[in-house]
């Protein structure tokens, strides 16, 4: 009943309380449909000449939510984009097939003993990042994951603690706005939505894991439940990982890039960053940048990278100068370093029964009883279970995986709304040979692309296997007659670690460099270490307490506004 009278508290204050902070849900069209063009015609627009308060690289989770949050104070603010400014209306499409322009598809290395696949499930372009297809999932990391060296003896302890991102955390779950049953893991908190009803593939779910006595709970999705400023109640039409048309799930495209344009911001789309210019006091005075086929430069007192796990360290590495021979900020030879992906497990069951596993949020249902260290176990950390909803070209990966070919994959794909789908998020440990490093070869605009090198260690090798046996048991448990599992990854963070000196890593708490304290890096690849947990709501955190800090310090810090 408690848990209850929190989420109806929650729910009831969530607009109030966003309102007055960040109106991007109010300033959606009137039919809450597609983007507010006036907003981009009528945004303001800097000379590169203009020494502005703030220039930001990439604007995904981390970019955006600076930007807003900027925006908001005062500060002259600029953006820069490669990708494209989205329109959910006209660029985003109900088609797996024809969905792959969301993702990052210029060309990177990938190299090591267990190599990562890189595009749809952990790269993204264009504004609002990779938010825009991701599936929705949008748990908080647990107090624990701070604290893995000191806890567990492995991984590394964060210089900040969940304490100090409680208030973020909440912050930022009104924004989206975050729907879910009241969540009894980690830090047990309500969300300001309450949960979505469940499809099929959610109700297998609970069955198992009501069947082998695993506790499970509806949630956590930043997706609306109900209408939320102008935005619209989701539809359950099965594409999230699409891009949402309807603008029920969040991505920062809807969330804050709109009151970021309302308050000054200017986004530049099909700009990519070439490197970050110093100036004579050693200082950060802009970013080289291309724009359609030609060099600039953007002039900033601050300037902040948010290109996530891959595209920083490469943009880093890349402005090597005469002070920084190496990289930029990596004097200890810890740009690129500690890139961590988690092991992402899927697994079907064959069930005699329809589950139409699409019709729902893709994460519906999950369980975090997985996610701390075990003592009676070989392995550290842990891993945590949703169910997730892959689409028939998907679904079909799955099938050929296993060796079906021919007449008998047609017979699996004709057999799809038969079939449950669980997946795992398994906490794969940094190692520092899991890094990016430049290639030889060079993109479009002449730069070294990106080799991202990357093996597992033997406590992953067991923490995966662990995560598949738990699944293969659930769905066995809810009846189904047949199951299989295909290994994969998800999500990319670190490469420009937190720490409490440089000798550790390449920004301190408040995500400055510690080389360059006018330089920030404000993404995924700051986390020291990535929980079991979708990183977006911890990246989104992360940048709100920074710029709380930044803001704070306005008129006494580096190349501060004037």
């Amino acid at each position: 009943m408690r848990a209850a009278a929190g989420t109806v508290r929650a729910n009831a204050a969530a607009q109030r309380e966003v309102r007055r902070t960040n109106a991007s849900a109010w300033l959606l069209p009137e039919d809450g449909q597609g983007f507010d063009h006036t907003l981009r015609r009528d945004m303001r627009r800097y000379a590169d000449s203009d020494e502005v308060d703030l220039l930001i690289v990439g604007c995904g989770a981390g970019g955006s939510t600076l930007a807003q949050r900027m925006a908001r104070r005062g500060w002259s603010v600029v953006v820069l984009e490669a990708g494209p400014f989205w329109d959910p209306l006209t660029d985003w499409v109900s088609d797996e097939a024809a969905s792959h322009h969301l993702y990052w598809t210029e060309p990177r290395l990938i190299s090591g003993s267990d190599p990562v696949p890189l595009g749809s499930n952990n790269s993204g372009r264009g504004v609002g990042g990779s938010m825009v297809h991701f599936a929705g999932y949008a748990p908080r990391f647990h107090p624990s994951d701070f604290r893995t060296h000191s806890l567990d003896g492995v991984g590394a302890d964060w210089p900040v603690d969940y304490d100090d991102l409680r208030d973020s955390y909440r912050r930022v779950e009104y924004e989206l706005p975050v729907a879910g049953q009241y969540w009894p893991w980690g830090d047990p908190h309500p969300y300001p939505h309450p949960p979505h009803p469940v499809g099929g593939n959610g109700e297998i779910f609970l069955r198992g894991a009501a069947a082998l006595g695993i506790q499970a709970r509806v949630g956590p999705v930043a997706i609306t439940n109900g209408r939320f400023g102008r935005r619209p109640h989701c539809i359950y039409r099965g594409f999230c990982l699409q891009g949402c048309k309807v603008n029920a799930k969040a991505s920062p495209l809807i969330t804050h890039v709109p009151d970021a344009l309302a308050h000054g911001a200017e986004i530049r789309a099909d700009c990519m960053a070439a490197a970050v210019e110093l100036g004579p006091d050693g200082l950060a005075r802009g970013v080289r940048y291309f724009h359609n086929g030609r060099e600039h430069l953007q002039l900033a007192r601050t300037v902040a990278v948010a290109g996530y796990a891959i595209e920083t360290p490469r943009l880093l590495l890349n402005s090597a100068c005469p002070r920084f021979p190496d990289g930029l900020c990596n004097d200890h030879d810890l740009v690129g370093r500690y890139v961590m992906v988690q092991g992402a497990p899927q697994t079907s069951g064959r069930f005699e029964e329809e589950i139409r596993a699409h019709k729902a949020p893709p994460p519906e249902v999950s369980t975090e009883q997985y996610y701390e260290t075990d003592p009676d176990k070989p392995y550290k950390r842990g891993f945590t279970i949703q169910n997730i909803s892959p689409l028939p070209i998907t679904w079909a990966e799955h099938v050929v995986a296993q060796g079906h070919w021919g007449a008998d994959l047609r017979r699996y794909l004709s057999d799809y709304v038969h079939w449950a789908t669980l997946g795992a998020m398994a906490e794969l440990l940094p190692q520092p040979d899991n890094r990016i490093t430049l290639a030889e070869q060079t993109d479009r605009y002449g730069l070294p692309v990106a080799n991202f090198a990357f093996s597992q260690c033997d406590n992953d090798r067991m923490l995966i296997k662990a995560a598949r046996g738990v699944m293969e048991s659930i769905l066995r448990a809810a009846g189904a007659s047949e199951v299989i599992t295909i290994d994969r990854y998800a999500h990319l963070v670190g490469g420009c670690r937190m720490a409490d000196n440089p000798r550790a890593g390449v920004v301190d708490h408040r995500l400055r460099t510690f080389a360059v304290p006018n330089l920030l890096i404000t993404d995924g690849s700051v986390l020291p270490t990535q929980g079991s947990a979708n990183p977006a709501l911890t990246i989104m955190a992360l940048v709100d307490r920074a710029a709380g800090l930044l803001a704070a310090g306005e008129r006494s810090g580096l190349r501060a506004p004037s």
